[in-house]
């Protein structure tokens, strides 16, 4: 997928773009994970509960995801400005965990939270605590409540709109500064619940009522943002770890738990990811940053074998798309390939490395509990071959365990070519989609079947779905980005994708990932299965589709 500007102000990237007895975690003082007694009792199996999974849409402040119910967590980066100019590009004086330590004069610190989603995100009032000395101030879609205000917390009334949560700090004491600021939806679970938000305690009857602003620490996700995920087996956390591009080489520049916001181009805390894992019951899949090395994995594979549920497979692959020369990490793999002796090419290089990394991964949860993926490009098998053949020549025995694929229904227009679609009417571009273009990506599988077979690994797709964007020019084309919307919320796109996802399983694929759960749609793309993490099932086509073959279609394959 091709990686797209989003947000108001273009910043950030998409891509292309069992339930545990572990428990949860806390923070403590120091800000390192603690465990906690699990909320919610769901059992485990060790299998795949259904044949599909999902990826997740990066964390970021617009994000219609609505994954964490303390919002600072998805929260912009600092906005430097002043009176007179609303970002003036003035650096500012940060800690260790991003809190801004001191203002020059005249400077303010602005951020933002829950933007551009409309007013799809939870209204009332949401709890403010805080540690040190300034001045705290909230605009758009808050206001301070009036009398709420004491020494290291306030109230703020939020009535939801697309400016989202503006926060300011306009002073701040350099000796004791404004830091670990939380803001907490209104609400609640009732215990052993983590999948309902509710108001108050007496929605809970008998229940123990824990509410967000005393328990985030451990509810952490919320609740309706978690339920959408239950029927997945598997979740994809590309674009939580920021993979694409990711400027992490070396341990310790993972993102911690104590930092902030998770909206960082370092990606979200492992610990994060697992504990969604967990709670969800579902198997992760971590892409692994380019640029690390062996000792990462290890760090990596140790911390999700202490915290993990042991029931729970992790499936591993190296980077993402590392075939596609719009992302950094195909030239960086050019040039380790380079550096090898004897020299290697890029897809020899990524063979090396998923093999590599899977089996630090088996080293530590045991060979069972691993999944080591090699990502390859749909549309080129040789991205595959290549690295598999170098592999069985050079150790006996390639050491992957799936081939895994994007194998989308794509229509991508160039410029020239949007008239032909433009011209075309709904109708008939569902025809168009449902004779040509479905039995492209079902060729595709089957082709990569073969491949699989021949290797003896399994086939399964890293991402897939519709793939509906204008290239270059005709992005911006109203037109073509009409009718792309049209057909995405059309309802007869349910039946377009339960064709889809049957033509993948009657070709001989395995476990399929759609890419995403949920996603603004725009002119680079109609993501999300839900356009906003509320939204009915009726009212979503593909979310249904997806839930219906999931609903149909117990796993076909032996695990």
């Amino acid at each position: 997928m091709n990686p797209v500007p989003a947000g108001p102000a273009g910043t950030g990237q998409l891509a292309k773009v069992i339930l545990s007895a572990i428990g949860l975690f806390v923070l403590s003082a120091a800000g390192q994970a603690t465990a906690t007694p699990t909320l919610a009792t769901q059992s485990v199996s060790p299998q795949l509960r259904s044949a599909l999974g999902t990826n997740l849409d990066a964390i970021t402040y617009y994000s219609p995801q609505v994954p964490f119910v303390d919002v600072m967590k998805s929260s912009s980066a600092w906005i430097s400005g002043d009176s007179s100019k609303w970002d003036n590009q003035q650096p500012l004086s940060l800690d260790a965990n991003g809190w801004v330590r001191s203002l020059a004069p005249g400077q303010v610190a602005r951020l933002l939270t829950l933007r551009d989603i409309g007013n799809r995100y939870p209204a009332g009032q949401y709890l403010v605590r805080y540690k040190g000395e300034g001045t705290l101030k909230f605009g758009f879609a808050a206001r301070v409540v009036a009398g709420s205000q004491k020494p290291g917390e306030m109230l703020i009334q939020v009535t939801p709109n697309d400016g989202g949560i503006y926060l300011t700090i306009e002073t701040t004491n350099r000796a004791n500064y404004l830091r670990d600021i939380e803001i907490t939806m209104p609400g609640g679970i009732c215990e052993g619940d983590p999948f309902t938000h509710v108001a108050s305690a007496q929605a809970c009857g008998s229940k123990p009522f824990l509410s967000f602003a005393d328990h985030y620490k451990s509810i952490l996700f919320y609740p309706v943002f978690a339920n959408r995920l239950r029927a997945y087996s598997v979740l994809r956390f590309m674009d939580w770890m920021r993979t694409n591009g990711s400027p992490v080489r070396n341990w310790s520049q993972r993102t911690p738990l104590s930092y902030r916001t998770w909206t960082v181009a370092n990606g979200a805390p492992v610990e994060v990811m697992i504990a969604l894992a967990n709670r969800v019951g579902t198997h992760p899949w971590f892409t692994m940053p380019h640029q690390t090395d062996d000792a990462y994995a290890q760090q990596f594979a140790q911390m999700v074998k202490a915290q993990l549920d042991p029931a729970l497979r992790v499936y591993v692959e190296h980077s993402n798309e590392v075939w596609n020369s719009i992302f950094a990490q195909q030239a960086y793999t050019v040039k380790q390939g380079q550096a090898q002796n004897p020299a290697l090419d890029s897809m020899q290089y990524h063979a090396l490395r998923s093999r590599t990394v899977g089996g630090i991964f088996k080293a530590a949860l045991g060979v069972p509990r691993v999944v080591a993926v090699l990502g390859a490009q749909a549309a080129n098998p040789w991205t595959a071959t290549h690295g598999l053949d170098y592999l069985k020549v050079r150790f006996g025995a390639t050491g992957i365990d799936a081939v895994a694929i994007a194998p989308y229904f794509d229509v991508t227009p160039s410029p020239a070519e949007a008239s032909t679609y433009t011209a075309m009417t709904l109708d008939a571009f569902f025809n168009r989609v449902r004779t040509e273009v479905l039995p492209v990506s079902a060729a595709r599988a089957v082709s990569y079947r073969k491949v699989a077979n021949g290797y003896g690994v399994r086939l399964i797709a890293y991402e897939g779905g519709q793939h509906m964007v204008g290239v270059g020019a005709a992005q911006d084309n109203r037109a073509l980005n009409a009718l792309f919307d049209a057909f995405n919320r059309d309802p007869r796109i349910k039946q377009i994708y339960l064709a889809y996802l049957t033509g993948w399983k009657q070709a001989g694929g395995e476990l399929f990932v759609h890419y995403l759960d949920v996603g603004t749609y725009s002119k680079w793309g109609r993501w999300g299965a839900l356009e906003y993490i509320a939204q009915p099932r009726a009212a979503a086509p593909k979310f249904d589709a997806i839930q219906t073959f999931i609903e149909q279609n117990a796993v076909w394959w032996t695990q």
